[in-house]
């Protein structure tokens, strides 16, 4: 049992959330009710899941190091010796052929997609995440690339607008991270990550400013200028995304070693928004 929970956290299923956003075409796309669309799109969200899986592998294993410096991260797996790199490497291997080979039984291209997403990981590990802000544009684009796969697997169009609020979304996020990096760390972060002898809190906090205002007006414009209702409906949940963002950024004012995904759901008015959005949005497009 003890070896199965070590396994959960090496390949980070609580991590996994991420590839939700895979639905996001599904949705926009008003194809949640059509069987084929959403069965494909679940098959593709597994595929993504295990090629993520092996992603994060690969990052603890090439990250052992810096990882045993972090308050939080030198318990993950490799990085405490609960596992070994060979016993990590078998299991990377299989993640990544089985989501791989699943993707490629999907759609060629959404495989190609997946490809693409695992070449910028590798490029962020080796290069651009010891880069200032290349290091958050690459994490961004990670998201997008899952935004692109959903929309290759279903072959249907989908408006830039939401393409750019999820780059802006994942840029929002990733600053949020680089913020509590340096809040946890303080003395020991430049050993942890390069880049954070760059940063500094004043200059994120104006990034996160910055950022979280284009992310409500992006979202904004989709809904009134370019969303597939062809009317107004989508304008009601302009308030939870805006609460959620704003709690997003009073959130990144608390020194805390907790990762974004457990701040997030430890935050009841942020899950409570969350869930309130899906559930409003789903309504909003198929019920109204």
């Amino acid at each position: 049992m003890q070896q199965f929970k070590t396994v959960l956290d090496l390949i980070r299923i609580r991590q996994w959330y991420k590839n939700v956003i895979i639905f996001l075409p599904l949705v926009f796309s008003f194809q949640f009710l059509i069987f084929d669309s959403l069965i494909d799109t679940i098959l593709g969200c597994i595929a993504l899941c295990l090629v993520s899986g092996a992603i994060y592998i690969f990052n603890d294993i090439k990250d052992i190091e810096s990882d045993r410096i972090h308050p939080e991260k030198k318990n993950r797996p490799l990085a405490n010796n609960s596992i070994t790199k060979n016993q990590a490497i078998v299991i990377l291997s299989i993640f990544l052929i089985s989501g791989l080979i699943l993707a490629l039984m999907l759609d060629w291209q959404f495989c190609a997609i997946l490809f693409l997403l695992l070449i910028n990981t590798i490029l962020y590990s080796y290069w651009t995440k010891n880069i200032v802000f290349l290091d958050i544009f690459s994490i961004g684009l990670n998201f997008v690339l899952r935004v692109i796969s959903g929309i290759v697997l279903l072959s249907t169009e989908f408006s830039p607008w939401v393409i750019i609020g999820v780059f802006l979304v994942a840029l929002f996020l990733g600053f949020v991270k680089r913020k509590n990096e340096l809040q946890v760390l303080q003395n020991t972060a430049s050993q942890y990550r390069k880049t954070l002898n760059f940063y500094t809190i004043n200059s994120l906090n104006k990034i996160l400013i910055v950022t979280s205002v284009l992310v409500i007006t992006i979202y904004s414009m989709y809904v009134f200028i370019d969303n597939p209702t062809d009317d107004f409906r989508l304008s009601f949940t302009i308030p939870l995304v805006v609460f959620i963002v704003v709690r997003q950024l009073h959130l990144s004012n608390k020194i805390s070693i907790k990762n974004k995904f457990s701040e997030v759901i430890s935050d009841t008015p942020t899950l409570v928004s969350v869930l309130a959005y899906i559930v409003f949005t789903l309504f909003l497009f198929y019920f109204m």
